[in-house]
């Protein structure tokens, strides 16, 4: 249910400044601010339902954004920016300095506002913030980078005690010819708990038929307008183990580890989740996946969601599984067709063309239902509840972090040696869940590594890196043979692709089997 606006007597304000906001900076606040992503479609209904919190014009504003001519303030992650708030005699400018705009989510950055007598910037307003340091003692020029024009919409909201300002943008940024959209609602909290914003956010997006599908955005206009200014692509964003195991403290507790590890994870998805959806390079999808089964993977290994009725655990693999069947077409067409091409002869010329043309169409349905998936209400709320969780205060516990380390890992360590014995005789499905395990326990050593002895993890993960590449080229040749006869109707061809797929496990156990006493003599690398 939607709260009813408690300062109903107050307009709303088209930009929020400090009372005592005049030439000089005030500040430096800290600005916690929330952003989803509003489609165009959405626009109108948005608005709608920002009306249940009062009323009010929309307020044109007009940003320009400044920096060196060597970029050094975007280098630094800083933006500075001036802008007019109005029209006519009733415009203002106002000049916002902030710094530490790393991507995320919920964004907290710091920030420096002051009211400014015209479109230029002026330094000695902002004297007490790092600006003046990052561009050097000597005067640097400023010079125009890009800009921003948009109409906003502006409630104060009283929503579970907090008191968190929605704003609603939409206009474009601008680059020189080049030109991208905006659209976003930012829900920044002014006063209470972090939790409230979250819950606002799933309260605007609503349930059943009428519900919006406005999914979070990590990534700033600031952002954006350099990315644009510079003519660049923003690039899958890689799940590398240094970023989640950098969230580790020994004396932290693994609660309060694991909630940030969802956060991170679910970040890295929403990074990827825009490449996904356009489809142009797998490695979107890829790093999605990659970013969630390390999430999944911590979470096991912490001792945290681990039942399968966890609403945590249940969010993470409905999202894992969004991604999975995408990925799996996609290792079919780049690595185990081409590879039974050239190792099995497969077919003649003409057959081969109407195989792949089968192959494609199916991956470019499977494309389209993961549009669907990433455009759908379920994905955004499972982002945001995930998120929320990510931000809630974990309870103290007697355990900390240090302690959880060498357990878990020695724990999955003889659930990789179990699962492993009599590899040679094991089939199909048993030599896939030794993979799994190969590879989740791979992901435990890389997160808990800085924990534990120096020099250990790092030969026992040479093992089981290489444990799992030979087991994933068995499982890659199994998938293909497997999917074959839905794509062609020669029983020749799976015949050959049959033969080859023995031999390519006849090739690859010996091996594994090698791989594995390998990873036995070890040890678990605690």
């Amino acid at each position: 249910m939607r709260q009813p606006r408690t300062n109903a007597a107050a307009p709303p304000r088209s930009e929020p400044l400090p009372a005592h906001a005049g030439t000089a900076a005030a500040g430096p606040a800290m600005e916690i601010e929330l952003k989803l992503a509003v489609p165009p479609a959405a626009c109108e209904a948005v608005r709608r339902r920002l009306e249940a919190y009062g009323a009010g014009p929309a307020v044109k504003h007009s940003s320009v954004y400044f920096d060196t001519v060597d970029l050094r303030l975007g280098s630094q992650r800083c933006a500075l920016r001036v802008r007019r708030i109005g029209e006519g005699a009733q415009a203002r400018w106002v000049q916002t300095f902030k710094s530490g705009d790393e991507p995320g989510a919920l964004s907290r950055r710091r920030e420096w506002e002051s009211v400014v007598s015209g479109p230029r910037p002026q330094i000695k307003a902002l004297a007490d913030s790092p600006l003046p340091q990052l561009l050097g003692v000597r005067s640097t020029r400023l010079v125009p980078v890009f800009r921003t024009r948009f109409e906003r919409t502006v409630r104060q909201v009283r929503f579970q005690g907090a008191l968190i300002e929605v704003a609603l943008d939409e206009g474009s940024l601008l680059a020189g010819r080049r030109k991208e959209p905006i659209g976003e609602l930012e829900l920044e909290l002014k006063e209470g708990s972090v939790s409230a914003v979250f819950d606002l956010a799933l309260d605007l997006i609503g349930r059943g038929r009428q519900a919006l599908a406005l999914r979070p955005a990590i990534e700033s206009k600031a952002v954006r307008g350099y990315r644009l200014a510079q003519r660049s692509g923003a690039g899958p964003m890689h799940a590398d183990p240094e970023g989640f195991s950098t969230l580790l403290q020994p004396r932290r507790t693994h609660l309060a580890v694991a909630r940030r590890i969802v956060g991170l994870g679910v970040q890295r998805v929403l990074a990827n989740a825009h490449g996904a959806w356009l489809g142009n390079d797998p490695e979107y999808v890829h790093q999605a996946r990659v970013a969630l089964r390390r999430t999944r993977s911590a979470l096991r290994v912490l001792g945290v969601a681990t039942t399968a009725n966890d609403p945590i655990a249940q969010d993470l693999r409905w999202m894992a599984n969004c991604f999975g069947a995408m990925r799996d077409w996609d290792v079919l067409l780049t690595q185990s067709l081409p590879s039974l091409r050239r190792a099995a002869q497969a077919g003649d010329e003409d057959q081969w063309v109407r195989l792949m043309a089968r192959a494609l169409a199916r991956r470019q349905r499977q494309r389209l239902r993961l549009r669907a998936v990433l455009e759908s209400v379920r994905f955004a709320h499972t982002a945001l509840r995930l998120l929320r969780w990510s931000e809630e205060a974990a309870a103290p516990t007697a355990d900390r972090l240090a302690q959880w380390a060498r357990r878990a890992i020695e724990r999955g360590h003889r659930r990789v040696i179990a699962a492993g014995r009599h590899l040679p005789a094991l089939p199909p499905l048993g030599r896939h869940r030794l993979r799994i395990l190969a590879k989740r326990q791979r992901y435990a050593l890389e997160l808990l590594a800085p924990l534990l002895s120096p020099g250990a993890p790092a030969r026992t993960l040479k093992a089981l890196s290489r444990l799992q590449q030979v087991l994933g080229e068995i499982n890659d040749v199994h998938v293909a043979v497997s999917t074959l006869p839905s794509l062609t109707r020669s029983r020749e061809l799976v015949k050959r692709a049959e033969r080859w797929s023995e031999k390519v496990v006849r090739r690859n156990l010996p091996k594994a089997q090698a791989r594995l006493q390998q990873l036995q003599r070890r040890g678990s690398g605690a």
